[in-house]
């Protein structure tokens, strides 16, 4: 299980509140505030909800009582930092940091009791990290785990992860796109959870992933593991594609971009 230790000097709930912070500080931070809200998650089955975007772009209260959990304790102990957060929370701080969270990843799973769903919580600007954190497997992961992405070069011997939209039309053009990588790789995941494709990206459960109308929250914690990792993952508007390796990469790249029914 890719479980990092605390580091030496920081405990899992608090850091110094200096400008820029020690890295190992800042994610051993994350980790005990993600812990925090996984807890109250796992507790809050079953929650009440309302629609967000479209009628199936659900937010609970479990996800607005995460994302104040974790708020709270970021502003307590960082509150120089900037955040960024997916149910409408945002402060501009001086340091140079922004936090960037998702306090429930895969939210549709969550209602429905599928245990797969996670908290995410990504640090950019002066300081990189990530931390996933998934509670119904009781697994860490952060850009300090000893994770080892996927060394797969063919892409037809892939596993390919996807997501799709909350709106029905971009859903209709993703399944478009979807349709026409299916016969050029091993097979398609939709987990439900983009927090987790990158996760398990990172650490060689996946080969590769592709997926569309992204925000900064879904991506941030995740890119900064694969990265860490040795992975590659870059953003082309809104879409993102991640793999093992460049060479993977590339190829998928390629077949993603420049179909036709292509949205970005």
């Amino acid at each position: 299980m890719p479980t990092p230790e605390a580091s030496p000097g920081a405990t899992a709930g608090g850091a110094p509140a200096g400008a820029g912070g020690d890295a190992a500080q800042l994610r051993a931070l994350a980790v005990g505030i993600a812990r925090e809200a996984g807890t109250l998650l796992a507790r809050a089955r079953p929650t009440g909800q309302s629609s967000k975007s479209s009628p199936t772009d659900i937010v609970t209260d479990a996800d607005r009582a995460a994302e104040e959990l974790i708020v709270r304790r970021l502003r307590a102990e960082r509150p120089d930092d900037s955040l960024l957060a997916e149910e409408g929370s945002l402060h501009t701080g001086a340091s140079g940091n922004t936090w960037v969270i998702d306090p429930l990843d895969g939210t549709v799973n969550f209602i429905y009791g599928i245990p797969h769903w996670a908290v995410s919580i990504g640090l950019e600007g002066g300081v990189r990290l990530g931390v996933i954190y998934d509670p119904s497997r009781e697994e860490l992961f952060t850009d300090d785990s000893a994770l080892t992405p996927s060394a797969q070069t063919d892409l037809a011997q892939s596993l390919i992860a996807t997501g799709f939209s909350y709106s029905a039309e971009t859903r209709a053009r993703q399944g478009a796109i979807v349709a026409r990588v299916v016969p050029r790789v091993r097979d398609i995941r939709r987990g439900g959870s983009l927090a987790l494709d990158l996760a398990w990206l990172a650490c060689g459960r996946l080969d590769a992933l592709f997926e569309h109308d992204t925000h900064p929250w879904d991506l941030s914690a995740g890119i900064a593991m694969i990265e860490a990792a040795g992975g590659v993952a870059r953003t082309t508007g809104s879409t993102i594609i991640a793999a093992g390796n460049e060479t993977l990469f590339r190829q998928l790249e390629e077949l993603v971009l420049e179909l036709p029914d292509n949205v970005v």
